[in-house]
């Protein structure tokens, strides 16, 4: 049976990022360096550190990590409060904070920060007040400074207090470690904390904004699942159990809750890496209608791998395209009130 979804109405949620693990060396003169393509540019994310963050997160002109700071004039680490004590030649007592090393109660000290990321196209990025700057690079950013912090994490952003201090105790258990590779995957070198479930146990829901329409067949017998074993195996061929297409629009912009078409394009290159993207293709959403039918949403809601991409850009006409997707969980009718 083929389903086609008037409106285009269709929600996804991304599988939330692994958290990282970061050495120092992944710190550059005024952004990080991250190579995990599963962070997008306008996402959310929490960066902590056990001994503090390479950021201002007090406003006073200084990294809120205490003991990163460079204590003489040419360190490749940023200066800290007591370059005030410094002559040319001779260190002069006295001066702002009346001691030569950087302290919590002169520099502050904060071990987690959060924003929305930007990243350019040597997988450097940065940290902004905004979706929106996030995405243009223009803005209110986050003032970054190059000291040298212990072992850092970059996680999905989320306020749950029990997230944030799961956050916490992993950085703590971190900090000390010789990491293997200046990135790894935080499950690879600990144990994740058990509040580290709890964001994947709360997906981010976001509507497709720039969808035209959907169509999806939930008849597997009758799938033509060859391109699929070429691409992520045999074995993802047995999981398959419908498949479909999405038409949209090729945009880029920022609406609170949505995201744009653009974003489908990313979805199709993270399948490279199995992705795991959970949707809901809505018959309706939000139905308010007088009585016998019944208000509320109706929709299919499975797991999904984007499999190919088709764009028309030609002059004078709408930059379109097409996405084809396969199911690979059970396909469930679900009625929301």
């Amino acid at each position: 049976m083929a389903v086609l979804g008037s409106g285009g109405i269709l929600e996804i949620s991304r599988e939330i990022p692994d958290a990282m693990a970061l050495t120092v060396a992944r710190l550059n003169t005024d952004s990080i360096s991250l190579a995990n393509q599963a962070y997008w540019a306008g996402d959310r994310v929490i960066i902590a550190a056990a001994g503090g963050v390479p950021f201002d997160v007090n406003g006073d002109g200084f990294a809120d990590c205490p003991d990163g700071h460079g204590m003489y004039r040419g360190s490749k680490w940023a200066l800290g409060p007591s370059r005030n004590l410094l002559t040319t030649r001779f260190y002069t007592s006295g001066g702002d904070s009346g001691d030569f090393y950087s302290a919590p109660q002169n520099t502050g000290l904060a071990t987690q920060i959060d924003g929305y990321m930007s990243r350019d196209v040597l997988d450097r990025i940065k940290l902004w007040t905004t979706e929106s700057a996030g995405h243009s690079e223009t803005g209110t950013e986050k003032p970054f400074f190059k000291v040298k912090t212990s072992n850092l994490i970059i996680a999905h952003y989320s306020d749950d207090a029990s997230y944030t201090s799961a956050i916490d105790a992993a950085a703590n258990t971190i900090q000390p470690l010789t990491l293997l590779d200046s990135e790894q995957r935080l499950a690879s070198v600990i144990t994740l904390p058990d509040g580290f479930s709890v964001v994947c146990e709360n997906r981010d829901w976001e509507l497709q904004c720039d969808l035209e329409e959907w169509v999806m067949s939930i008849d597997a017998s009758n799938l033509d699942t060859t391109a699929i074993g070429e691409t992520f195996g045999e074995n993802v061929k047995s999981l398959v159990r419908g498949a479909g297409s999405l038409q949209f629009l090729a945009e880029h912009s920022s609406v609170n809750g949505e995201q744009d078409g653009l974003a489908l394009l990313r979805l199709v290159l993270l399948t490279q890496n199995q992705c795991n993207t959970k949707a809901r293709f809505y018959l309706y959403k939000n139905r308010s209608a007088p009585a016998p039918r019944i208000e509320g949403s109706v929709y299919y809601e499975c797991d999904i791998l984007l499999t190919n991409t088709r764009l028309n850009t030609r002059a004078t006409e709408i930059i379109a395209g097409t996405a084809d997707f396969v199911a690979t969980s059970e396909i469930k009718l679900k009625v929301a009130a």
